[in-house]
């Protein structure tokens, strides 16, 4: 199956339509079935991926995940977010270093395997608004849009909050401090798919008019 990716990107087309197009789901996405416009196979089939293979990322597959993310449901259609798409391997190099000096020596592996992607997308949220925990929450909104347009692409991604510590993106990459980062989340071909974790039934999680 392939992507008609360059019809994608010309037409602006928005990640609800891309799972209605035929064949639009790329053989890279495996365990998928061939019906691309069942948007709830695509949720179900993300996963947090922490190790990758070192296969570019076509600008057109990479336009298409900062579209999707960019459609995002924002307060008043502000969109008070940036998206910091990070690929210069010597700046991510120099993250993981400086994660591995944090952390200690016996950490190498860890964040070897974290910053193996070709590219890295942090999403930032302005503070500086009428009101920032809207925007804040809008930028995890986007995050989301960004993961499932990366998963029907066939990409691998993860909401890492902590485990590279903001301080050390902000002073890498010169990130003013009005701006959140809500995460920073590599995208790149899994070196495989981890298996799905088990989730807690609707019996457990959901109420109707009342909860207690």
């Amino acid at each position: 199956m392939k992507l008609n990716r360059r019809k994608f990107v010309r037409n602006g087309i928005s990640l609800g339509l891309l799972f209605s197009l035929p064949g639009s789901i790329s053989a890279k996405s495996s365990g998928i079935s061939d019906n691309p416009d069942n948007i709830f196979e695509i949720i179900k089939s993300r996963r947090s991926v922490r190790k990758f293979k070192s296969d570019p990322i076509p600008k057109e597959d990479l336009n298409s995940i900062l579209e999707a993310a960019n459609n995002a449901p924002s307060p008043r259609n502000r969109q008070d977010w940036k998206f910091l798409v990070v690929n210069w391997r010597e700046i991510l190099d120099q993250i993981k270093e400086e994660c591995i000096k944090r952390s200690g020596e016996n950490s190498r592996e860890y964040f070897t395997d974290y910053l193996s992607a070709p590219l890295y997308i942090i999403i930032l949220a302005n503070t500086n608004t009428r009101n920032p925990d809207n925007d804040i929450i809008a930028g995890a909104l986007a995050a989301e849009n960004l993961f499932l347009a990366a998963r029907a692409l066939g990409y691998g991604t993860v909401f890492c909050a902590n485990s590279i510590p903001e301080e050390v993106t902000r002073q890498a990459l010169n990130i003013p401090e009005n701006y959140k980062r809500l995460c920073i989340t590599p995208v790149g071909v899994p070196s495989e798919w981890p298996a799905c974790p088990e989730k807690k039934s609707l019996q457990e999680v959901v109420y109707y008019n009342s909860i207690i």
